[in-house]
This record gives C-alpha cells, structure tokens and sequence, in this order.
C-alpha cells in the first residue's frame, strides 16, 4: 500500500486528519507534505496537524481534535452525550485539554484543565472520554444546579456512577473560587451523611431496610457475578437483593431491558431480587418492610 492510500485510510478513522509524525511515520518526506499543502490536497488543521478528508459529523470533529490535540479527552457536553446522560444539550463537540495546551480547533469547543487525573478517564470506542462522574463535576461549572442535581440523580439510579465516586472526584478536582466546586459540593452534601447515600428514592428506602433490626442490609452491594455493578441493597447470606426503582429512570426502555436481563441473571446464580418504586416507599412503606421480612423469613 502506498504512503497516499496508507494515509487516507488512517484520516477516515481520525475524522479526517493526520499528524505530521504518521504521515512521516507512513514513509512520505516533509517535502511531500509541503507540496499537498500547496497543491490543496491537504489542508492545514494546526501546526504539524493537517486535514486530509472532510470532517463531516460531530464524532468527525471530536476524533480529529483526540488525533490532533495532545492528551485531548472528550468532555462536558459531549461525554454526557456518549454516557446517554440527560438534561445536557445534545450535537456538540467539546474536549479537554491540558491548560497548557492549545484552546482552538476548528468546530471544537476546546476547554482547559490541570487536574485532569487519569482514573477520570476512560475509553469509549476507542476514544478517551471522561468517567460519568468527572463528567458530571465538570458540567456543575456550566448547567444550573438544579439540571446538575436531576443529572447525578439519574446518573447514580442508572448505576452508572455512584454519589461516593462523584464525591471522590469532587475532593480531588475542586478548589475555592473555581467554577461549580461549590454548587457540587453543595449537592453531595445533601446526599451524603450517616444515612444519606444515593438518590432521594434510595435514602427513604434504605431507611426502610434499617427497621428490620434482625437482619442488615448491605447497601451498594457488587453483585458477585458482575462486581463492577452493584445492587441498591442486599442480603448476601440470604442472595436477596434489593433495587428502589426511580419512575423517571425506569420509564426509558433501555433501562427496563436491562434490568429484566438483571433479573434473569439473578435467578440463574440463584438470588431474589425485589423492586420497590418511589410509590411504595412513600405511600406504602409498611408493605415493604412487611415483604422484606417475609422473603427474608422464607429463605430461612
């Protein structure tokens, strides 16, 4: 394959740019690279980054600046966008870079940091993409409080993160006077306490759990056949789990194809699961407590 058609192929899968080092790498002389520039065959993107096919869609413009930007990681808006977060304007493009870095890219809204630690970051078809809780913190600077706080609501009851992994990122990233530190730190306080973890619906059901004084539930417990998820609440000894099922979140139905797929897995490993909605925690809390015992009774 020739150093044209080698380029070619390596611009398709980064939205359409190349790097002065891979064409370069590819066999082409610098000289090569000056005369497609003249000739209008490449265009100039930044210094030692050129645009070798068009950048056509929004992942086009975000695989070109993660190509062209060094230790560029796709961010804000559209991280939300990719972890199917809500309350978030949706057809952005915007990264984040180093704050010594570059702050411009063609169709890119670039941002700048210097705490960006590596564990807030993860990879997403191939792409790096901030965590759903770097995410998260990083959006407090620029959403209301009151969109933050559905937003990690619906992000911990998706268990797509939890309130402790926000927390964490929060005291690692926040400082007096930068935007949305307090407004975060604000919202974890209401969630965090002696009795306070996850969402509202959680936090009244778990408060429900520790009226069964004969038994004690494990909240957030990893299930053990998919550690990297949790249940809201379980007894292990008694492979009964627990799952306060938000109405808001439920009523998406990927979130409804999932958990049936949860359920069916629980069975075959041998565990209950029962779900309570926020209508039953609130209007009839006395039946669940009553069905805890009951199939905590039966097992025994």
């Amino acid at each position: 394959m020739n150093a044209d058609r080698f380029i070619h192929d390596l611009s398709v899968t980064q939205g359409g740019a190349i790097r002065l080092d891979q064409a370069l790498d590819a066999g082409m002389s610098r000289d090569q690279v000056r005369y497609r520039l003249r000739s209008g065959r490449w265009s100039n993107l930044l210094r030692g980054s050129y645009l070798v096919t068009a950048m056509a869609t929004i992942d086009d413009h975000l695989r070109a600046a993660i190509a062209s930007l060094p230790g560029a990681v796709i961010a804000h808006e559209s991280a939300a966008e990719r972890h199917r977060l809500s309350y978030v304007q949706r057809g952005l493009a915007t990264v984040l870079v180093h704050s010594q870095t570059t702050h411009e890219f063609p169709g890119v809204m670039v941002r700048r940091c210097h705490d960006l630690n590596e564990d807030h970051v993860e990879v997403m078809d191939g792409l790096p993409v901030t965590t759903v809780a770097r995410t998260i913190v990083d959006l407090a600077a620029i959403l209301s409080e009151r969109n933050v706080a559905a937003l990690l609501d619906d992000a911990v009851a998706a268990k797509t993160t939890s309130v402790a992994d926000v927390a964490a990122v929060a005291s690692a990233v926040g400082r007096a006077g930068k935007p949305g530190t307090q407004a975060i730190r604000s919202l974890l306080e209401e969630r965090i306490g002696p009795a306070k973890r996850g969402t509202r619906l959680e936090q009244k059901g778990n408060a429900l759990l520790q009226i069964i004084e004969e038994h004690t539930a494990e909240i957030e417990y990893p299930i053990p056949w998919r550690p990297e998820n949790r249940y809201d609440a379980a007894y292990p000894s008694h492979r009964l789990a627990i799952e306060w099922d938000s109405r808001r979140w439920h009523t998406q139905a990927a979130a409804f194809q999932r958990d049936r797929i949860r359920d069916r897995e629980a069975i075959l490993h041998g565990w209950r699961i029962l779900r309570f909605t926020w209508e039953d925690v609130v209007r009839r809390p006395g039946d669940v407590v009553s069905t805890v015992r009951r199939a905590l009774a039966e097992d025994g």
